[in-house]
């Protein structure tokens, strides 16, 4: 892991604290009871964390496993092995469940994963492709898209034609947008041969009858 926008200030060799508030989130309803906090808390003593519910009551901090009512930062772990290192996950009890709190605290940077782009699951749906099957005989094909009709005259003979469209036009997307629309076009081709056998009841001369 790593922290990006680390507000460190080369010339004077101190951190460019924000003061963040009113950093809102849900304890989850089911282990584990851990929120993560969107920047790396300045590691203090006395904390600069502070925790309420959303009725206003305070949250203790502790450095062991928290009862209901309270709170273990991860700084106050031995899990990092680097003394100002954390991640700003907080573990709650599971008495403390479900419910919301707001957090303020002295935010250092914004935590990055590099392991995020193997971690990032996004919700998408299926193809709107849907299925198609062509089939060529030497005469015509049987089923297709769309018919196209050109020229004039009493006579007429079937053709099918393939043609290729460009993907995703240009733009502006988020990265749901861009998956989803790339899954909408996707499709693949199968051919198969196959052979089809019949009796011929023609007065044909070269049919051996």
């Amino acid at each position: 892991m790593a922290i990006v926008d680390y507000r460190l200030n080369p010339f004077l060799n101190v951190l460019d604290i924000h003061k963040i508030a009113g950093e809102t989130h849900q304890i989850p309803t089911q282990s584990p009871f851990t929120i993560r906090l969107k920047e790396v808390p300045q590691k203090t003593d006395p904390s600069t964390v502070m925790v309420r519910f959303s009725d206003g009551t305070q949250l203790t901090e502790v450095a062991a496993t928290p009862a209901q009512g309270q709170y273990w930062p991860d700084y106050n772990t031995t899990a990092h092995g680097i003394e100002n290192w954390n991640t700003g996950t907080l573990l709650f009890n599971a008495s403390d469940a479900g419910k919301t709190v707001t957090v303020s605290y002295n935010g250092t940077g914004t935590l990055v994963d590099s392991r995020l782009e193997d971690m990032l699951e996004i919700s998408v749906t299926s193809s709107v492709q849907r299925e198609r099957n062509a089939k060529f005989t030497m005469a015509f094909a049987e089923t297709y898209d769309r018919t196209e009709t050109s020229g004039s005259g009493n006579k007429s003979s079937s053709y099918v034609r393939l043609k290729q469209h460009t993907g995703v036009p240009a733009g502006t997307y988020t990265l749901r947008q861009v998956l989803q629309e790339l899954i909408n076009r996707s499709q693949t081709f199968e051919f198969t041969r196959g052979t089809q056998r019949f009796n011929c009841n023609c007065d044909c001369s070269d049919d051996g009858g």
